[in-house]
């Protein structure tokens, strides 16, 4: 009997150890991992005062849904005065193509026509009926000249018999000078109509032509290139501020990006959110999943597209899932998931689409996956 004992116990343990084996083998694969959810942080690039809380925590919202709506201040007083200025860019650049009205360019047309004349009419001089009427002008003042010195005359000879006084006398003497004088200046205006315009006279009256000239083809041609693009500019610049102040404005408003739940939102009206800063924290609807390590003898057991059940603590029932992608590279496994043994083990992430049970389970809660062997 002390013999068989030995025996004995080395046959149970066998038999045990046997036994365990085909326990393990008929066990199926189980692979532990988190539900995860794709998180997405909204705000605002401008920032500023909330005016307006629209949602409340745990509501659901659809792209598009403004969340958030934050004070305008004076940017809808700046937005019309950039509007303004557009308005008064574009109208001096239609201007400027458009060019000289009819009325400028026939304007500056006449006054050309007008210079010319002038000009013709220095170079050809005098016309001879004005040469004839100041002939006329000095022999009708030859005439008074002529008369003056005869009562002159006449004046002296009675001064000598003293049959007039002397004051009579100078009045002739008087008279005669006037009409002397006033036949010279008549002699020198029919001189110079009959020598003409002077040289310069002329170059005077063809500078002005030239003047004229240019002057009306400078409105016929309209503005130039360099003007217009400088307009152009001008109008680019207005145009851009605008549309950043569309820009800022439509920031006022925060909304949902896409179909989500509101995880997150502290604001109340009053608060003030600086630039860039987070106002809500949204789960997107169907973008629960669950994160699983893989290890690397066991890898081969799952493979992208594959339908796969999942089961977490806090449900009787299973849910299904879809493997969407594994990593290509392998990593040591995450403390908080495997014994002390198995993390010096490689093995490979995988995430795993949720087919149904979006509603019902949470990110954070730990998902177990098995598949049969």
């Amino acid at each position: 009997m002390k013999r068989l004992v030995p025996l004995l116990l080395l046959a149970a343990i066998a038999g045990a150890y046997v036994a365990y084996q085909r326990y393990l083998a008929g066990r199926p694969f189980e692979w532990a991992g988190t539900v995860e959810a794709r998180a997405i942080a909204v705000g605002s690039r401008t920032g500023g005062r909330v005016a307006k809380v629209l949602v409340q925590e745990g509501e659901r919202v659809k792209p598009g849904q403004v969340l958030v709506e934050l004070e305008h201040g004076d940017l809808d007083a700046q937005r019309a005065g950039a509007a303004a200025q557009l308005a008064q860019a574009e109208a001096a650049l239609d201007k400027l193509k458009a060019g000289a009205r009819p009325e400028e360019i026939a304007q500056a047309q006449a006054r050309t026509a007008q210079a010319t004349a002038v000009l013709q009419e220095t170079r050809k001089g005098s016309r001879a009926e004005e040469i004839a009427a100041a002939e006329a002008r000095v022999a009708q003042a030859q005439a008074g000249v002529d008369k003056a010195q005869l009562d002159a005359q006449r004046a002296r000879r009675l001064l000598e018999s003293q049959a007039i006084a002397k004051a009579e006398a100078d009045a002739t003497e008087t008279a005669l000078r006037t009409a002397v004088a006033q036949r010279d200046a008549l002699q020198k205006v029919l001189d110079q109509l009959r020598a003409g315009a002077r040289a310069e006279e002329k170059a005077l009256a063809g500078a002005r032509v030239a003047e004229a000239q240019a002057a009306a083809k400078l409105v016929m041609a309209g503005a130039r290139v360099e003007d217009l693009r400088a307009a152009q500019a001008v109008v680019d610049a207005a145009r851009a501020r605008l549309a950043q102040l569309d820009i800022t404005i439509g920031e006022l408003q925060i909304k949902a990006p896409a179909a989500a739940l509101v995880e997150a939102l502290q604001l109340r009206p009053g608060d003030i959110l600086p630039p860039n800063a987070t106002a809500a924290t949204l789960l997107e609807d169907g973008q629960l999943y669950v994160r699983l390590y893989v290890p690397e003898t066991q890898i081969g057991r799952i493979a992208v597209g594959q339908q796969v059940p999942i089961t977490v603590d806090s449900f009787d029932r299973t849910f299904t899932g879809k493997v969407e992608h594994i990593n290509a590279q392998g990593e040591y496994s995450p403390r908080n998931l495997q014994t002390a043994d198995e993390r010096a083990d490689q093995v490979f992430a995988a995430r795993i689409g949720l087919v149904d049970g979006q509603n019902d389970l949470r990110a954070g809660m730990a998902a177990m996956v098995r598949i049969d062997k």
